[in-house]
């Protein structure tokens, strides 16, 4: 009994099946499937055991879709009489339902490969806050022991040490240094990583600043009995429009990598200009020293594998990704054996007129003698950064200092007593700054709502800082912090006047 696929009469195959009052098959045109005249319909397939049960509802008319039977799908109507006899008709629709279940199946492979597209998706996502979170933790936990470090040796350097101590107590501030500028370049990486950072344009002296950086890289490799050399060609502009701190991290980046791989006793930068115009200047940094660079780091450290950086390949991974942000170019050259050439290229804006330049202010806090005390409040759950901000104020000796940790004795405070300035680390018992100042404008006495309030946090993006100003914040002090960068901004909002 298998279906007969001779018949070629209907686009659709019909089957038609007589039934008499005892489910015995009277006649049938056999188009589709084998039938012998007199046996009962439900020896047929076990299907019809069911579709007996009609007859005897005395169900006139039934429609059954999508019936499978030897390997077919077939539409099944089920026509009944009043003395119980009955006519099956059986369409074929088997290549209808066929192509129904190749879409269908082809809908649902397309559905998942959506799904595992998205979650692919969300587990790159996933992945990314983890490292974005691992970062933010890291910084927050480093910077605070590192605040310390940098404050005090900067503290004791300014005290009456003995040469042995001085060269002791400079070398932790020097390794201080290396650690915070390689959090500042993991964190700086990680940003480019999330997109283009902003290029902040302004005029600034070109030959300040690589003067700037010649002192401070003659001092640094001096110790090491090598020698730092710059040349400057006499065409370089005097003044440019650009990013002066990308571009000195440019220049200071490449110093570093050479200092990585130098092999020799002497590092030279040589600046000159390939070529002036449309208000333009291209510049040209080459650096040269002794020892090999490998010759994959320019391929090898993508900001996109930023988890596979090692840590000597930071700073060229940081390098690169501002000349490409400048659409500058930079190249690693072999010269000989021993010996190798950092190129980079990168078009400046220089100013065509005469042009003010702001004064630099002084890195060293300036020493006052207050004839009255300063009464600082200090918010900080941290007993590390704590004791740093409070050592750094009470040193001058014109400070009187209270810490709070715990929010509501803060509160309390800041309603009860009166105070010149409070300085709120990022948060406190899991209140966020940002929070925290709207709540202390709320209860502060008339006195305290309008005193100066410093945030000290390691948030200092360019939206952070924008949030603390719009809450409240009169300035924003990054850690790790020195003695002097606290003081110093201190003393910027403080009316002074009234203390001297």
């Amino acid at each position: 009994m298998i279906p007969d696929k001779s018949n070629k009469d209907f686009i659709v195959k019909v089957q038609f099946i007589a039934i008499d009052d005892q489910g015995r098959i009277k006649k049938s045109d056999q188009n589709l499937i084998k039938f012998t005249e007199g046996t009962q319909i439900v020896d047929v397939h076990p299907f019809f055991e069911s579709l007996i049960t009609y007859f005897d509802h005395k169900s006139d008319h039934i429609k059954l879709d999508c019936v499978n039977m030897f390997d077919h799908s077939y539409d099944i109507e089920v026509i009944t009489h009043k003395d119980n006899t009955g006519v099956i008709i059986l369409r074929d629709r088997t290549d209808f339902y066929d192509r129904i279940q190749k879409i269908a199946q082809k809908r649902n492979e397309s559905l998942i490969f959506n799904e595992v597209l998205e979650l692919k998706n969300n587990m790159l996502h996933e992945k990314e806050a983890f490292k974005t979170k691992f970062i933010q933790n890291f910084a927050h936990e480093v910077r605070s022991p590192l605040t310390l470090i940098s404050a005090f040796s900067s503290l004791l350097l300014k005290g009456e040490l003995n040469l042995d101590q001085t060269k002791l107590v400079e070398a932790v501030n020097e390794q201080s240094d290396k650690l915070r500028k390689l959090m500042d370049d993991i964190i700086e990486l990680s940003q480019l990583k999330k997109g283009k950072p902003e290029i902040i344009n302004t005029p600034f002296s070109f030959l300040e600043l690589i003067e700037s950086i010649h002192l401070n890289f003659s001092s640094k490799i001096s110790i090491s009995s090598n020698i730092f050399e710059m040349s400057v060609s006499q065409d370089v502009p005097e003044f440019l429009i650009g990013d002066k701190r990308r571009i000195e991290q440019i220049i200071s980046n490449l110093i570093e990598n050479a200092l990585l791989y130098n092999s020799g006793n002497k590092i030279k930068l040589e600046i000159s200009e390939n070529n002036r115009r449309a208000g333009k200047s291209s510049l040209r940094f080459v650096v040269h020293h002794q020892g090999l660079v490998p010759e994959d780091l320019e391929n090898r450290h993508l900001v996109k594998d930023i988890e596979k950086i090692e840590p000597e390949g930071l700073s060229f991974s940081i390098v690169r990704e501002l000349v490409d942000l400048m659409d500058g170019s930079i190249s690693i050259k072999k010269i000989d054996n021993n010996s190798t050439e950092q190129i980079i290229n990168i078009r400046v804006s220089f100013p065509l007129h005469n042009v003010e330049i702001p004064v630099k202010e002084t890195k060293t806090a300036q020493q006052y003698n207050f004839t009255d005390k300063v009464r600082v409040l200090i918010a900080d759950q941290n007993s590390t950064t704590q004791f740093t901000a409070l050592k750094v104020l009470v040193s001058t000796g014109n400070f009187d200092t209270v810490v709070y940790k715990d929010p509501r004795e803060l509160l309390e405070a800041v309603e009860k007593h009166e105070y010149d300035l409070i300085l709120i680390s990022s948060s406190i018992s899991q209140i966020d700054a940002v929070e925290l100042i709207g709540i202390i404008k709320e209860f502060a006495n008339d006195k305290n709502k309008s005193i100066p309030i410093i945030a000290l946090t390691v948030r200092t993006s360019k939206e952070d800082i924008a949030t603390y100003r719009k809450a409240g914040f009169k300035d924003v002090v990054k850690k790790p912090y020195t003695d002097d960068e606290l003081l110093n901004t201190i003393y910027k909002r403080l009316n002074l006047k009234k203390f001297l």
